[in-house]
């Protein structure tokens, strides 16, 4: 049989390239349907969240914030409609161009605004540094009508007074976190009355990340803050400001405190101090942050003679003294190894307790710290509030330092420069509250500066701030025997004459030297000078405390505190439109010559001389 002989094409690769070819196919639907598998069934969930979490919206609406209002319901704080400015780079084609664009509206550089614009990595970026801008700046940004910047609503603080009552009302950040002042006691960083509740707003938004009408949406509200209406009173602030910037200009002081306050119910009329800041411009003091603390309820300072008042104030309820009952000063005491002298280094000879508040005399003083004794003294000092808090509804207070009698660093001295304010820490606010006990009959009130807190629609009163009645220090009849002793103290004291026309003052100067806290014992040749009193002396309507900080010119507190009481006092009497009391006279205050006592460095218990 002949061979059987295959045709040509038999013999051709082209089945195997075929077969070849399905098999790829096959192993590529294979792969396709594991990978689809893969993506359906494992990662379906995952990928379910993050398309989700691209197109879903959920976002804090912040709560429009109080208003803070003064006595008289002036504005002394209050919320701007603002806009922060946003990018979405995603959205932005010629980024240059943007950035040369918004370089002049927002006053920021290219060079800082390209690579913000240029990163594609970020999903949403503020510009301008995350700071708000005005309407003004809105508006022009709007008419531009850039690709991928949005303008963001928000509020902003305000405070029409610029550095009026800073250190009262705090400020708040671009955050909207109020710090200090009431700001912080009533809407701080994790809210309070003022701040309100913040809403949330959850839906879904397009690839600009505005949200989609018609989708689904859960909605709650924000609750809006409470208005507060305070005790200071504009016109008071402002006047007690004036005189305090005055006070520190003339004399080159280093800054100071001034407090007004009604002592029939502890209401604070006005708490000014300086340094101060502007709570608009609050970024230009943050490399200070000492700045924002207020002086008034947190910076401690001895007293000086202005603390004779409660020395003799005890005395006087002890019944252990008369205006009358007289000693014999020396001009020098011996205690416990230290010499204590008068301010002016001078002996009175026989002196009564009147004259003593009149020349300001140390012996005297540290007299009757001795007829009191330890516990008596102590005693009173502690029931008048020193060494504790006053209460006042503001942050940051200090209690203070008094020396416990009982403490191994206590010396016999100590009793002697404690009775005329000599080694003893108080704050302002303590110094007028205690004071103010004295021009109330005896009775000690709780200070406040919130008068109401009230809802800011309707105004209906929230909560109201009741006076407080501390406890009564002293009786009615104490209280008002050393007023007419202080009324002669501040006008036949070291400088002569009427402080206010047509009312009788009671009031006490104060020269404080200053403790070295680094080398110990006191700074050589700086003072606080203090004067604080009450008008009018027969039924005090407010008392002031004025507290000037190392003046360059003059030590004295009857020379540089004095002056700004007077000025003043006289003010107040007047927007209050008080009926004169007596002869109106042209004041003459005159001051008295005084030699300058040079201070005596001290171990334990400093004894310089103090007025």
């Amino acid at each position: 049989m002949a061979a059987t002989t295959l045709p040509v094409a038999a013999l051709s690769p082209r089945p195997l390239r075929l077969a070849f070819l399905f098999g790829v196919f096959c192993l590529l639907g294979v792969g396709l349907v594991i990978r689809l598998a893969y993506w359906q069934l494992t990662q379906a969930a995952p990928l379910q969240k993050k398309i989700a979490a691209q197109h879903a919206l959920d976002e804090p609406v912040p709560a429009q914030r109080g208003s803070i209002y003064d006595a008289n319901l002036d504005l002394l704080a209050g919320s701007v409609s603002v806009d922060y400015v946003y990018a979405v780079p995603n959205q932005i084609k010629k980024p240059a161009e943007v950035a040369a664009k918004l370089s002049t509206v927002l006053e920021v550089p290219v060079d800082q605004l390209l690579p913000v614009l240029s990163d594609k990595t970020r999903a949403y970026v503020r510009l301008a540094g995350g700071r708000r801008v005005t309407p003004e700046v809105s508006e022009q940004i709007a008419k531009l009508r850039l690709g991928g910047i949005f303008l963001e609503p928000t509020t902003r603080r305000t405070y029409p007074g610029g550095q009026l009552g800073a250190h009262v009302l705090g400020f708040v950040d671009n955050e909207g976190a109020g710090w200090y002042g009431l700001e912080g006691q009533y809407g701080g960083q994790t809210g309070g009355p003022v701040g309100g509740k913040p809403g949330r707003l959850r839906a879904e938004r397009d690839t600009a990340g505005n949200e989609i009408a018609f989708s689904e949406r859960n909605w709650q509200p924000p609750e809006d803050g409470l208005d507060l209406v305070l005790t200071i009173d504009r016109t008071v602030q402002y006047v007690a400001e004036r005189e305090l910037d005055r006070a520190i200009v003339q004399h080159r002081a280093s800054g100071g405190t001034v407090i007004v306050m009604d002592p029939k119910t502890g209401a604070v009329l006005a708490m000014a101090s300086r340094p101060g800041f502007d709570p608009n411009k609050f970024e230009e003091s943050a490399q200070q942050t000492e700045l924002f603390a207020n002086p008034a309820v947190t910076l401690l300072y001895e007293p000086g003679s202005t603390f004779k008042v409660i020395t003799m104030a005890a005395a006087l309820n002890e019944r252990l003294v008369t205006p009358q009952t007289t000693y014999n000063d020396t001009g020098v005491l011996n205690i416990g190894g230290f010499t204590i002298r008068n301010w002016d280094f001078k002996a009175n000879g026989v002196t009564n307790m009147t004259q003593l508040l009149e020349k300001s005399s140390n012996i005297g003083a540290a007299w009757v710290g001795r007829q009191l004794g330890l516990e008596r003294f102590y005693r009173y000092v502690n029931a008048f509030g020193f060494g504790q808090k006053t209460g006042i509804d503001l942050q940051g207070e200090n209690g203070g330092i008094v020396k416990d009698p009982k403490a191994k660093d206590w010396y016999e001295v100590d009793l002697a420069t404690n009775s005329f304010g000599q080694a003893i820490s108080v704050t302002p606010m303590q110094m007028v509250t205690a004071v103010s006990a004295i021009a109330n009959g005896g009775i000690l009130m709780r200070p406040y500066v919130v008068r109401q807190v009230q809802h800011p629609d309707t105004k209906k009163v929230v909560s109201q701030t009741q006076p407080q009645i501390v406890r009564q220090v002293v009786n009615r009849e104490t209280a008002a025997t050393l007023l007419t002793m202080m009324h002669s103290a501040a006008e036949n004291g070291e400088t002569r004459g009427t402080l206010v026309p047509g009312f009788k003052v009671a009031g006490k100067t104060g020269t404080a030297q200053i403790p070295d806290l680094v080398k110990g014992g006191y700074e050589s040749q700086w003072t606080i000078a203090s004067f604080v009193g009450a008008v009018p002396a027969e039924d005090p309507q407010f008392v002031i405390l004025v507290k000037i900080d190392r003046p360059q010119d003059e030590p004295w507190g009857s020379l540089i505190a004095k002056p700004a009481f007077s000025i003043i006092a006289q003010e107040l009497t007047r927007y209050r439109k008080l009926r004169p009391t007596e002869p109106i006279r042209t004041p003459t205050a005159t001051p008295v010559p005084r030699a300058t006592p040079t201070p005596q460095p001290r171990a334990a218990a400093a004894t310089p001389a103090r007025r």
